[in-house]
């Protein structure tokens, strides 16, 4: 499939041109036409490496996670996305089953103020996942970019640095 792809502009110039005009002077001149053209061929040729790149991962986060490990920290692969929520909030009764009569809740202290396991913030989170990305020089526009395009629009992220 790559042959497709393997065009020599020089060559295809030389062999259209008949052989009574195959003269150096009509051949630079041809030459210098095909120039932006080949320029042109070498830009088309980049993009379709990074669209073969690209087509290669998904939005899974196994495949995002790779995709950013080899883009931005390929030697020591540190970027790692974990999932927002840290804990997982532990159901012990609600507010509206404790009966004030026979109260269930019992304070460690004389105080009236509980005491919480987990605050609210640490069992929800506005973010669907955290993407931790090493103290480096990574451009955060590119980094942002690379995980636009790769993750669903729907999915909330943070980037943190450690």
């Amino acid at each position: 499939m790559d042959h497709l792809f393997n065009i020599n502009f020089k060559r295809l110039a030389l062999w259209w041109v008949p052989t009574f005009r195959r003269k150096s002077i009509t051949l630079n001149y041809l030459w210098c036409l095909l120039f932006p053209l080949e320029a042109m061929y070498i830009d088309f040729l980049r993009k379709r490496k990074q669209n073969l790149i690209k087509m290669n991962y998904n939005y899974q986060k196994y495949s995002v996670q790779k995709r950013l490990n080899d883009a931005f920290d390929p030697i020591e692969r540190r970027i790692k996305i974990v999932k927002a929520v840290q804990y997982e909030g532990v159901y012990l009764y609600t507010e509206a089953e404790d009966n004030p009569q026979y109260s269930k809740t019992k304070w460690l202290y004389d105080d009236s103020n509980p005491i919480y396991l987990r605050t609210e913030a640490e069992l929800y989170s506005e973010y669907d996942f955290i993407v931790e990305i090493p103290n480096t020089a990574i451009n955060p526009l590119q980094l942002k970019a690379e995980i636009d395009f790769y993750i669903l629009q729907s999915k909330q992220y943070q980037i943190v640095i450690i």
